[in-house]
């Protein structure tokens, strides 16, 4: 438990603790992070069977997680990942791409069970031979206990995201 946490949670404790003047709304715990990053990636043929040719790109990671802890002690995540650059091919043509997930989840205070839903999708736009390339899927994955594999239900599949989403 961070430092932040710990003191919040002193702060609320020591105001339960004190005579009511007031009623007051209950206390929930919640915070944001933002990361930035550079990212690249190699598509090949061989990993990808929609692409004819190899395809590199770079850009930038934008990485939004807000998570909140509410008065049952339930932990509400939300991942946002935003990933934006420009690729080019083995023949030289010259692409933009975006790449986009966003993931849900409500971890129990015991941990288990809980459950992810999750949408992604990968976009590669251009002038060459591998334009218009568009993968992605909405899951839900349960987490029954920390050594158990999760239970995948696919909702909806668009292309080969496993073999052809750059990341």
């Amino acid at each position: 438990m961070n430092t932040k946490r710990m003191v919040t949670r002193a702060v609320i404790a020591a105001a339960l603790a004190m005579p009511p003047i007031w009623v007051a709304p209950r206390v929930t715990y919640a915070e944001a992070t933002q990361i930035r990053t550079p990212v690249s990636f190699i598509m090949t043929p061989a990993r990808c069977p929609d692409l004819q040719l190899t395809v590199e790109g770079s850009g930038e990671s934008f990485v939004v997680i807000n998570s909140r802890v509410d008065n049952d002690g339930v932990n509400h995540i939300q991942r946002n990942d935003l990933i934006t650059g420009t690729a080019s091919d083995s023949d030289g043509a010259i692409y933009v791409f975006n790449y986009h997930n966003h993931s849900t989840m409500e971890v129990p205070t015991g941990g288990f069970p809980f459950q992810i839903t999750t949408t992604d999708h990968f976009v590669l736009n251009g002038r060459g031979k591998a334009n218009q390339l568009q993968v992605g899927f909405v899951a839900h994955l349960t987490f029954t206990g920390p050594s158990d594999p999760p239970i995948i239900e696919v909702v909806n599949l668009r292309g080969n995201p496993m073999a052809c989403d750059g990341f």
